[in-house]
């Protein structure tokens, strides 16, 4: 056998109003998409995710100690270092 059942009482109006919360969840999950991170952030992200300044970040991209790329005028950094 399983677990001994137990009955509640509960509210006409509260289990309605579980109900449609219930139902607008299942609606918001159902036309969500997971989108994957970047693998290249601004530097400017970078700096934020990281809890440094702009400067130190391009500094270190001076130093060579992360990778970046250019996409036209901007430098972007591999988001996982």
């Amino acid at each position: 056998m399983g677990e001994p059942r137990m009955m509640i009482a509960v509210d006409a109006g509260e289990l309605s109003a579980l109900r449609e919360e219930m139902a607008a969840m299942r609606r918001a999950i159902e036309g969500s998409r997971i989108t994957p991170a970047p693998d290249w952030i601004t530097v400017g992200e970078y700096a934020d995710r990281i809890g440094r300044t702009r400067k130190t970040v391009r500094n270190w991209i001076r130093d060579g100690k992360i990778e970046t790329r250019r996409e036209g005028a901007i430098t972007m950094v591999r988001a996982g270092q």
